[in-house]
């Protein structure tokens, strides 16, 4: 799928996730529901090329199981280490609860499978292109006449979109949560991103990948957000393939690797002793240009480095430039601003707070 039609996609997306927020009309709300949903449209439409109505009662089933599952995703993480552990009486790591959540999104998902596919066999390819399961069936087939051995089947199908909708979803997601979030707590900061937002774009139409070398305040805030929420402290594990040295430490092949991206992002010493607040400036270089440093790691780093970069990046963008164009996102007691204390799961979620989506712009002129 090329970037412009990937773009589109996500612009779609977040055009009616800005209407359903102006359905509030200013009233308090909390958006963590809605940003989820969303955000997860976004992997839909990639995947099975449409999306669905955020009141789809299965939809909002299968977002609010990978919700749970994030969230619960902590404590069966000792499981991975400790095995014997899921046998223990109850259900104290949560893994029960991250197998029922489980279950819930493979059965909605095998069941979607089965209704796009039934759909494709009337549709010409050209209608399928950019539809996931449509290239991953394509590649299937075409190994299977070869002849040759492949991992392309039916239950790595299922498991390859569960992987894609929760890495897909719940970090961009909760990226977007936690910068709103530190808006409430630092209203000048908002005010710094609509005065360049209305200065550089005005307020005529939904934003587009073209404007975002014309926001590098808002960039910088993008930044700030990821390293200081630190929304996943731990990458994924791996292990290594040899022997090696590092310092006076020698680590045997097989050895299982967890990278600490928490301690680099809040790190005083990179950052400074103001490392545990909310700063966008130390994204920006004198001159107001986006600052580029190679201790920003929220993605991870080396050649596993997180394959949905670029995606996230995208909609991050699309998605609080036109947020902030649109509204002005307001306390409803600004004398005790939401608590920044998260709730860690998978991620580092903030925990449940209400803010007014207060309305800078009725609707977007077509563009």
């Amino acid at each position: 799928m090329g970037t412009n039609t990937l773009a589109e996609r996500i612009r779609e997306e977040v055009n009616c996730y800005v209407n359903k927020l102006a359905e509030f009309q200013g009233k308090p709300v909390d958006i963590q529901h809605f940003t989820h949903v969303s955000v997860s449209n976004v992997i839909c439409s990639i995947i099975i090329g449409r999306r669905f109505s955020h009141e789809d009662p299965r939809y909002q089933s299968a977002a609010e199981s990978l919700t749970n599952i994030a969230k619960n995703a902590k404590g069966a993480a000792a499981i991975n280490f400790l095995p014997f552990l899921q046998h223990l009486p109850g259900d104290f790591f949560k893994a029960r609860v991250i197998e029922k959540n489980t279950v819930n999104v493979k059965n909605m998902l095998v069941e979607i499978v089965s209704e796009i596919e039934s759909k494709e066999s009337t549709d010409s390819d050209d209608e399928n292109i950019g539809n996931y399961i449509f290239s991953y069936r394509r590649r299937q087939n075409e190994k299977m006449k070869s002849g040759k051995k492949t991992f392309l089947d039916d239950a790595n199908l299922i498991k390859t979109i569960i992987d894609l909708f929760a890495a897909g979803t719940e970090t961009v997601a909760t990226t977007i949560v936690w910068c709103v979030l530190y808006i409430l707590c630092n209203p000048g900061v908002q005010v710094k991103i609509h005065e360049e937002l209305d200065r550089e774009l005005g307020r005529e139409k939904l934003p587009t990948m073209a404007d975002q070398e014309r926001l590098p305040y808002l960039a910088a805030v993008i930044k700030e957000t990821q390293r200081l929420a630190s929304i996943v402290p731990f990458s994924v594990m791996h292990k290594t393939r040899e022997d090696v040295t590092i310092g006076n430490y020698g680590i045997p092949q097989g050895t299982t690797v967890i990278p600490d991206l928490d301690s680099v992002l809040h790190d005083p010493k990179i950052w400074g002793n103001d490392a545990e607040k909310f700063n966008p400036e130390r994204f920006l270089r004198d001159d107001g240009s986006v600052l580029q440093r190679e201790e920003f790691i929220p993605f991870s780093i080396g050649s596993r480095i997180c394959v949905g970069e670029a995606l996230a990046k995208m909609e991050l963008f699309l998605f609080l430039s036109s947020m902030f164009q649109r509204f002005e996102f307001v306390s409803p007691d600004p004398a005790n601003p939401p608590s920044l204390e998260p709730n860690i799961g998978f991620t580092a979620v903030p925990s449940p707070f209400r803010l007014s989506c207060v309305i800078r712009l009725q609707k977007y002129k077509h563009s």
